[in-house]
């Protein structure tokens, strides 16, 4: 396994930037798990998660956990929950450092929470037919915390961002308990493919809440673990590339919560018959990463994923060192 993509990226001709925004806006707590976008005159256009805790993870060794164990949330004191914001930011294409940001006004919509994990998490930003959407999980509407993927629709103007609809959308048959980390297709409105392996996509029929499942693989490749929804799915060679995600969850000494999360480059045909994977890889050896953004720059895919739920980085690498990592040449 390749614990350091981002070092393969840089032998390459590849580049790595923190993505920040002034900490008076944050108060020292987490920004994490982007999603970066790049419009047809090439603006570089992302969404950047704050949240509104410190996530404490002992890493090497685990030599020092806390008395919680070795994953803690560190809250502010007069704010317990998992409280998420959102900035939309336009990067330098060439640098790819911050530019211009403004948080994402969702008052219109937002109601009072009646659950701990508040507001839009993890949400993936992409345009359909000229309009530009959030997606991400939202539980703070259920009294039990159940999770559903909302589709928000910003519009952005000199001054501000604001949501201008908002669609909580259901699973076929909507009977699960949280759903999360569906990947929207790029080229096919309203389509997002919400398992990996086997592949499931969902379509949303315009007029309605709920999704139906237009494709579902009768294969299941044999990987060690789920693979889970990262980025946006692209088009790609005449078929689809994403990354995804997967998780090794455990209870350690004294029954403490524990957590591996790893990342995999995953191609589909046209129609969505997973035909092509990578090795599993992390960005930069942390136990806690996730990748929720890729796009294409020219001959480069920029990435962008979130480090223990701290900071936020994005990855610009040459689309063939991609293409080789998936063929097993590092």
């Amino acid at each position: 396994m390749v614990t350091n993509f981002a070092r393969i990226a840089l032998d390459n001709g590849g580049i790595i930037k923190p993505l920040l925004i002034p900490s008076e806006l944050t108060q020292g707590t987490g920004l994490c798990n982007p999603s970066v976008f790049v419009d047809t005159d090439r603006t570089v256009r992302l969404n950047l998660r704050h949240v509104q805790y410190n996530l404490y993870h002992s890493e090497i060794g685990q030599k020092y956990p806390s008395w919680h164990g070795p994953l803690i949330y560190l809250h502010p004191e007069d704010d317990l929950t998992l409280r998420t914001e959102n900035y939309f930011c336009i990067l330098n294409p060439d640098t790819l450092e911050i530019e211009d940001y403004k948080k994402v006004d969702m008052s219109k919509f937002n109601v009072t929470p009646i659950w701990e994990f508040i507001g839009l998490e993890d949400a993936r930003l992409f345009n359909w037919d000229g309009k530009y959407y959030l997606c991400g999980v939202r539980r703070d509407t259920d009294s039990k915390g159940q999770g559903r993927m909302e589709l928000t629709e910003i519009e952005f103007e000199a001054d501000t961002v604001k949501e201008v609809s908002r669609r909580r959308i259901a699973p076929p048959g909507d009977k699960s308990y949280c759903e999360k980390n569906w990947m929207p297709i790029l080229n096919k409105p309203n389509h997002w493919v919400k398992w990996s392996n086997p592949t499931e996509v969902v379509f949303l029929p315009e007029g309605t809440l709920e999704t139906v499942t237009v494709h579902l693989s009768d294969t299941r490749l044999p990987l060690p673990r789920d693979l889970r929804g990262g980025s946006q799915v692209l088009p790609f060679e005449g078929g689809y590339i994403a990354l995804t995600h997967e998780v090794d969850l455990w209870n350690g000494e004294g029954g403490h919560k524990d957590a591996h999360y790893y990342q995999r480059f995953a191609i589909w045909d046209k129609d969505f018959n997973l035909v092509k994977w990578s090795s599993e890889f992390k960005f930069m050896e942390a136990r806690i990463e996730f990748a929720a953004g890729m796009a294409q720059q020219d001959d480069n895919f920029l990435i962008t994923f979130g480090y223990q739920d701290n900071a936020a980085y994005i990855l610009r690498v040459p689309i063939q060192t991609v293409k080789d990592f998936i063929d097993g040449k590092y």
